[in-house]
Order: structure tokens, then C-alpha cells, then sequence
């Protein structure tokens, strides 16, 4: 993940002013006009563009410093210094709204399994524990399921293993839970299957109309 924050050279806690000042001034240095046949330049360029894109913007920044944070690769903003249920909420939801856009096709399994598991991280399911808000951690649930629906089956176990432990005892998201994985193993049954099933229907057709030919 790019830091945004070290391509404009400020700080996290940088106000917008300054966030704005310093990209104005390495653009001014990079800029393609002063800078022609330069790649190293016209590359610094794009950079700067889209990390001033993001951090100008306060919903997108609010959203970039959040998937920093669950990454490790900085600390917390003064306001949000301990991970609450609502902020979970909040990640879960832009999770699953950057899922919803993304090329089903070109997902990385991988980083979203690794990404998800990061939210579900033993110190944020304590979080949701210690406050038991029931209504927030059953919509945790269905987003983070809504999220997992393009990953193969193999991914699934620990996600699933780890949103049980959030259900606690909790009948119906428990039976929720555990009827997505089933459905899921059923889904993948039947595309292992399919191949074999379309194979069997050819030869029964070829069979019956060899034998039908010869009447």
C-alpha cells in the first residue's frame, strides 16, 4: 500500500492547508512542462496526483488513514485512537463497497482474505465482545459475509471460524454462518461436479443415438 503521506513529505496529522502547500510545490518541481523526457519526473508527477487526490478529499483520507492503520503502516488519528464497534462497522462497510466495484475477475483471494482477517483481529473481536452491541455485530456479520462471496471455498474457514466467535451464542447468526459456509461447500460440489455430469449426459445421448441409428 502507498504511503500518500510520505510522497507529499507531511505528516499524518497534517491540516489540509499544508497537505495542499506541499503538493503545489512538488508539482511545481515534477511538472511534465519542466520536466520533458524525464520519466523519473513524469512517474514523481502521477504520484504526487493521485495521493493529493485521496488526501484532499476528507470521506477518502477518512478512509485511506483507516486502511493504514489495519495495515500497521501508521498509528491512529487523535480521534479514532482506539477501535470502537462503529468504526468497525464503518471498515466493514467500505470493505464491502470496494468489493461490490471491483473486477470479480481480478480479485487477489489472498490480500482480501488478509485484509478481512485484519479486521477480524483478535484485539478488534475483543472490542466487540467487551461492548456486545448485538444489532452492530450482527451487521458486521453480513457485511463480512457479503464480502467473502467471491472467494474460493479454501479461504473461508478461518473468516467464517472467527465471525462465530463474534455470534457468541447468538443462535440465528450462529445458524446464518454456518448455513453460508454450507451453501457455499454445496456450491462448489456442484461446479466439481459439472464437468463430469455434462461428460455423462454426451455419452448417454451419443449411446442412444448409435443404438437408435441401427433400428
Amino acid at each position: 500500500m502507498k504511503d500518500y503521506y510520505k510522497i507529499l513529505g507531511v505528516p499524518p496529522a497534517a491540516s489540509l492547508p499544508e497537505i495542499k502547500k506541499a503538493y503545489r510545490k512538488l508539482a511545481m518541481q515534477y511538472h511534465p512542462d519542466k520536466n520533458q523526457d524525464n520519466p523519473y519526473a513524469e512517474a514523481q508527477f502521477k504520484e504526487l496526483q493521485e495521493a493529493y487526490s485521496v488526501l484532499s478529499v476528507p470521506a477518502k483520507r477518512e478512509w485511506y488513514n483507516d486502511e493504514m492503520w489495519l495495515m500497521g503502516m501508521n498509528t491512529r488519528n487523535r480521534h479514532s485512537e482506539m477501535a470502537t464497534p462503529s468504526w468497525l462497522l464503518t471498515v466493514c462497510k467500505n470493505l464491502n463497497k470496494s468489493v461490490a466495484e471491483m473486477d470479480t475477475h481480478r480479485i487477489s483471494h489472498k490480500a482480501l482474505t488478509e485484509y478481512i482477517l485484519l479486521i477480524l483481529a483478535d484485539a478488534h473481536i475483543g472490542v466487540l465482545k467487551q461492548h456486545n452491541e448485538a444489532e452492530t455485530n450482527t451487521i458486521i456479520i453480513k457485511e463480512l459475509i457479503s464480502a467473502t462471496k467471491w472467494l474460493e471455498l479454501k479461504y473461508l474457514d478461518e473468516i467464517l471460524s472467527r465471525l462465530l466467535i463474534i455470534a457468541g451464542e447468538n443462535v440465528t447468526e450462529q445458524a446464518t454462518i454456518n448455513s453460508y459456509k454450507q451453501s457455499r461447500e454445496r456450491a462448489e460440489l456442484q461446479h466439481t461436479l459439472f464437468p463430469y455430469i455434462i461428460l455423462l449426459i454426451t455419452l448417454a445421448l451419443c449411446v442412444f443415438m448409435y443404438f437408435y441409428g441401427r433400428l
